[in-house]
């Protein structure tokens, strides 16, 4: 299976095309996912916050005198035991609700669905998207003993050459560009791996099935038609993040200045601030609409641009998946055809 021919306009706007599509889908999406991640940082801070008021009110105790360095021990290891047994939870919660995140997304990207009511869920898709993350985190160390070992032995043909030259012009000159082939092609085959390997999440979730390795079959022929898109893409992130950064940070500030202006006055009349003053400042600075406003207007559009730089980068990973299954999905039963050019092989031939 071949697909369509890569339109690379379309992978580097595919999101903006899933957008114009349904763009009520897309925000509805990105409400829920804002409200699950607030949710999740609401349980952290009541299940972590403790440990780290605690902690501050420890340092504050010790540095006024009133607490003794023993006693300082006791007290940050009784902090400690809660702490650790509250941080597998969290951590549970942040990789399922990333997975329902992801799958949610790419759902919408490759199948153009979305989930009645609440888009999240934790099934079929969301468990092979595990497999595959799981995948990428296995050929992620194998790629790094890998790069270490290349980098060794790079390492070790320049010191050779550098040694055999005494230490001339021309022997560090060669070295020199040594080390640098070495890392060039290091580079080089991380990124060809990354883009090769680029559409497997998507895939998995077009086909209902977990495909890793078949990424690089998709992305046979359109290797350089991916890499320009993500080039683009890249610029284009700088470009977009530089402007709406620039607006975010000018909202924030706006919205802070009165703080900051307040705690200057007070440092510069004093020459201290203590920490119960810092905390009824910004306790003070909640209650106040104009600064509430600013803060979360400028939340607002931070989370905006994450969302659409995310979908940016994604889209032609999920782009490519699209178009090589754009003929039909493949039977329940077919097997991938692997090439000889696959990582893993080619496929043995019959007959």
């Amino acid at each position: 299976m071949t697909g369509k021919a890569f339109d690379i306009g379309d992978g580097i706007f595919f999101f903006f095309k899933r957008f114009g599509e349904n763009p009520l889908g897309v925000i509805w999406i990105a409400v829920c996912q804002a409200l699950v991640v607030g949710a999740l940082a609401a349980l952290a801070f009541m299940l972590l916050g403790p440990f780290y008021i605690g902690l501050f009110d420890l340092v504050a105790q010790e540095a006024g005198g009133t607490l003794s360095e023993s006693q300082m021990e006791r007290e940050v290891l009784a902090l400690i035991g809660p702490f650790l047994a509250s941080m597998p939870l969290i951590a549970l919660l942040g990789i399922v609700s990333a997975l329902m995140f992801q799958a949610a997304w790419l759902r919408f990207l490759t199948r153009g669905e979305i989930a009645a009511v609440i888009p999240f869920r934790f099934g079929g898709d969301e468990l092979r998207l595990l497999g595959v993350n799981l995948l990428y985190i296995v050929v992620g160390i194998a790629a790094y003993l890998g790069i270490a070992m290349a980098a060794g032995i790079v390492a070790l043909l320049a010191a050779g050459v550098f040694a055999g030259s005494d230490g001339s012009m021309a022997g560090g000159m060669a070295t020199g560009l040594i080390v640098f082939l070495g890392i060039l092609a290091i580079s080089i085959m991380v990124i060809v791996f990354c883009i090769r390997l680029a559409s497997a999440p998507a895939l998995t979730v077009v086909d209902r099935r977990i495909r890793f390795f078949e990424s690089w079959t998709a992305s046979k022929g359109v290797f350089w038609h991916m890499a320009l898109s993500y080039l683009v893409v890249i610029g284009l992130i700088l470009v977009l993040s530089t402007i709406l950064g620039t607006v975010i940070q000018l909202v924030f500030l706006g919205a802070l200045l009165p703080v900051i202006m307040e705690f200057a006055q007070m440092a510069e009349g004093r020459g201290d601030v203590s920490p119960d003053e810092v905390i009824a400042m910004l306790q003070g600075m909640l209650n106040t609409p104009g600064v509430v406003i600013g803060l979360a207007t400028g939340l607002v559009l931070g989370y905006a641009m994450q969302i659409m730089f995310e979908g940016m980068w994604h889209g032609v990973g999920a782009y490519n998946a699209v178009r090589y299954r754009a003929d039909g999905g493949p039977e329940e039963t077919d097997s991938p055809t692997l090439t000889a050019d696959h990582p893993a092989g080619a496929s043995p031939s019959e007959g």
